[in-house]
């Protein structure tokens, strides 16, 4: 009789601990979701226009050494962009005709700002962060896609593979 109770006992150990383990695995797995949408979230809290032209304000004075005046005036005009091309953005939903033009007529815009509000030097080291930006962030599009340029469909024996041509831009 103490043999079969030492195995009843056993057996309600064994399914007490198979329960404890699979009740574990879900609350980690649980965790582990939630922590997971909460890291992509982080990122769309900051995404307001104010928050976006502030921080663009703050590099600006750290990079380019701006005054207090000078920064408030690119906050300002950053604001007043970032706006400016949502609402294009909106405005432009069902209707895409147009849009590249009226990015490039706000982009016109502000660089011409930035002209006025910035000294000759200060232009020019902004320029150069533009370009610096604008390559790193092309290279960073190419290493996710995997692309090295634009694409050379032009081959003269097709058999051959397709290459990649560095691109101009």
């Amino acid at each position: 009789m103490r043999f079969v109770t030492f195995n009843l006992s056993l057996q309600t150990n064994i399914l007490f601990m198979k329960k404890h383990i699979i009740f574990s695995a879900a609350v980690i797995a649980f965790s582990l979701a939630s922590l997971s949408l909460r890291a992509q979230g982080r990122g769309q809290e900051n995404n307001t226009p104010e928050s976006k032209s502030n921080k663009v304000a703050a590099h600006l004075q750290s990079k380019l050494g701006l005054t207090d005046e000078q920064k408030d005036k690119i906050y300002n005009l950053n604001l007043s962009t970032i706006k400016d091309t949502r609402s294009l953005k909106v405005a432009k939903r069902n209707d895409m005709s147009g849009v590249r033009e009226g990015y490039t007529e706000i982009h016109k815009q502000y660089d011409q700002s930035m002209k006025v509000i910035l000294t000759g030097d200060q232009y020019v080291s902004w320029k150069t962060i533009q370009a610096e930006a604008r390559a790193r962030k092309q290279k960073e599009i190419a290493e996710q896609t995997g692309k090295k340029g634009k694409f050379n469909a032009d081959e003269e024996d097709p058999e051959e593979e397709m290459t990649w041509e560095e691109s101009e831009d």
